[in-house]
């Protein structure tokens, strides 16, 4: 019986899946399920499989650890996966039929990116950081502090990772009974993805040649290598980022998502689809007919963002399926491979995170996310055109819940379209007046869409109703919209944003003079922006934010990357950096202030907040400064369970001061 508003500690009940992998034949599927130790305050996840024809469930593996990455054995009953325990990291291989596990191999000094089997399942292929010999560990296998860090490149730490060392990623195969590990690259920067030719005698991979790749982080590389000749390839091809590879099913082509403009404001230039020949080096482009990119750019607090998938081509070289990020969804789409004709699969009001496909590439498995109700499985049946839900590990969770589902619908703004959610209070009464809370997304060159999120759910469970837009420069709205605020960030996002407000607010059940506003990382960006100009906010809530343009250049993680979105350093466009800073116009600031901040966030440093937070104090402005130790940039999505619960309940707190009753 449902009976229950949601709640900031709701997170310990629910489960988090993740990357299914259907059977070669079709007939099972694994995933990764996902959840919470409360105890313990910690994340752990196992593998779990399915009988696709009646939904019977069981575990594949158990125990309070991390098991991730299921991979399917090609032509036997062999499945491989990643554990990490005790901070080591095995690959484990182990079956349906008898479920016992074999450790393959184990890197107390090392972490797998990614698996795979060749295609005739003699090979795994993997690519494997090992870390270099600076790297001490403590008898816990923990890094341990050095007692020095000698530094002489731009880009030497990455937020969520920590500092690098000297090691790079690289490509390994596995190969024989003897599980003997044989290191194909020796590259001088990190290999970021691979790909089997179908016939396994060859791999394609990918990473940044160039010689100063800290400056050009977009220029990838195309490399081939040939297992029987042990050679390797470069692919000849224009200047520009890569991200998935995939060979044809004839060994003729290699498809690969990328474009050829970059150094142009991270997320603008939508990733196309592109096709290569391995006999002319002719390249074409396979989808800029679609004014979309095919990344996973979807935001939530407990659905996985920028997942990255490989496209799916039948055997018959007929179809070709792949997502991309449009209008709040992610669909499936299929692109004839004789006509180029592009048409829906799976498209509506949810999105596709992650999938796979049977060998005749029929019966898909498929991470969903909706509105109605948490992430579940999915399976697709081609010929048979059936869509069904496979799992239901959220259903005792929301059975026992009251909530409201969002409506979408389109604001304008002079010409402009901009998609928006409002999602009302449980028991709502419209002849009542609400507080309105407007959430702004990050990114920037992201979107929010159809997916359960959890942190908006929980405000319109304590009675606001919570508005969320993708004002321009969102992504999956087409290159124009995302590149509207390139050179000039807050606008003409702030006139969107507040459009919206402006709406929204004339609702009769909307009190004018309860509104609020929140964001994180650029989202954060734009609620100091926000509250610079207008006070017609009785309270914001900023998060992971930026708030001087200037400093963060040489302050982020990869913070010199501004100087691609402002045509230029902050030495050589002074003007520029300090226009678009909020902390420039800190003064106007009326707005009673919480700045959220982690204090490990290496993509919005600490000091981005500290220099706001001190600015607003000293002047006596109402503001309050909230540090989270340890937490890197996603604390919402990925940061300590009790620290997720303590963010909500501050920022609610925070809005509960100032709301007028």
């Amino acid at each position: 019986m449902k009976n229950q508003f949601i709640k900031a500690e709701d997170i310990y009940n629910l489960y988090f899946p993740s990357d299914p992998q259907i059977s070669p034949n079709g007939n099972k599927l694994l995933y990764v399920k996902k959840w919470i130790n409360k105890g313990d305050n910690k994340y752990y996840s196992n593998i779990r499989s399915v009988e696709i024809s009646n939904k019977k469930e069981k575990p594949l593996t158990k125990g309070n650890h991390v098991d991730f990455s299921p991979r399917w054995h090609p032509l036997k009953e062999q499945i491989i996966f990643i554990r990490k325990k005790d901070n080591i990291t095995s690959l484990i291989s182990t079956s349906l039929k008898t479920k016992k596990e074999k450790e393959l191999a184990v890197f107390k000094r090392g972490e797998v990116k990614k698996i795979t089997f060749s295609p005739n399942g003699e090979y795994i292929g993997l690519l494997l950081h090992k870390f270099s010999k600076e790297i001490k560990l403590d008898k816990n296998n923990k890094r341990k502090t050095p007692v020095v860090r000698d530094i002489d490149r731009l880009y030497y730490r990455e937020d969520g990772e920590g500092f690098s060392d000297s090691q790079k990623t690289q490509l390994y195969i596995i190969k024989g009974q003897n599980n003997k590990l044989q290191k194909v690259t020796k590259a001088k920067e990190d290999i970021s993805n691979f790909t089997w030719s179908d016939y396994s005698d060859k791999i394609a991979y990918t990473y940044n040649a160039n010689s100063d790749p800290d400056r050009y982080m977009e220029e990838s590389e195309i490399f081939i290598y040939d297992l029987k000749k042990r050679k390797k390839e470069k692919l000849k091809k224009k200047k520009g980022p890569v991200g998935f590879l995939k060979f044809s099913p004839d060994n003729k082509f290699l498809y690969f998502s990328g474009h050829f403009k970059p150094n142009h404001s991270w997320g603008a230039e939508n990733m196309r689809i592109h096709r290569i020949s391995l006999q002319n080096g002719k390249i074409k482009s396979m989808t800029k007919k679609i004014d979309r990119t095919t990344e996973m750019l979807t935001l939530g607090d407990i659905s996985p963002m920028f997942t990255m998938q490989e496209p799916i081509i039948d055997p018959q070289m007929e179809n070709m399926y792949f997502t991309i990020s449009s209008n709040g969804g992610n669909p499936l789409l299929k692109l004839s491979l004789k006509t180029d004709k592009v048409s829906y699969v799976i498209d509506g009001k949810h999105s596709i995170v992650s999938y796979s496909a049977s060998n005749n590439a029929d019966s898909f498995a498929i991470h969903l996310t909706q509105m109605k109700h948490p992430d579940e499985i999915y399976h697709l049946n081609i010929k048979e055109k059936s869509f069904e839900k496979i799992t239901s590990i959220n259903e005792k969770y929301t059975n026992k819940r009251i909530y409201n589902i969002p409506s979408s619908s389109i604001v304008k703004n002079g010409s402009t379209s901009i998609h928006t959610w409002l999602l009302k209070p449980p028991n709502f009464d419209p002849e009542k007046k609400y507080p309105l809370l407007l959430n702004i997304h990050g990114g920037p060159r992201c979107q929010y869409g159809y997916n359960w999120f959890h942190e908006m759910h929980f405000f319109a469970a304590n009675g606001y109703v919570v508005l969320y837009t993708n004002p321009r420069g969102s992504q999956g709205y087409g290159k124009k919209f995302a590149d509207a605020i390139t050179g000039k960030w807050a606008e003409p996002a702030y006139s969107d944003l507040m459009k919206c407000v402006k709406i929204f607010s004339k609702q009769k059940y909307i009190d004018k003079n309860n509104l609020f506003v929140t964001g994180g990382s650029y989202g954060g960006y734009m609620t100091n922006w926000i509250v610079t100009q207008t006070n017609c906010f009785k309270a914001a809530v900023t998060q992971r934010s930026i708030s001087n343009l200037s400093s963060f250049f040489g302050t982020s993680d990869f913070g010199w990357d501004l100087a691609t979105e402002f045509n230029g350093p902050p030495w050589k466009k002074k003007k520029t950096y300090k226009k678009w800073s909020a902390l420039t116009y800190a003064k106007r600031i009326k707005t009673p202030l919480m700045i959220i901040h982690s204090e490990n966030d290496l993509r919005c440093p600490m000091e981005q907040a500290e220099q706001l937070f001190v600015r607003l104090k000293y002047d006596k402005k109402d503001v309050r400064l909230i540090r989270f130790p340890e937490e890197p940039h996603g604390l919402s999505r990925n940061g300590k369970p009790d620290r997720r619960v303590k963010r909500l309940e501050l920022m609610l707190e925070w809005f509960e001061k100032y709301r007028r009753q």
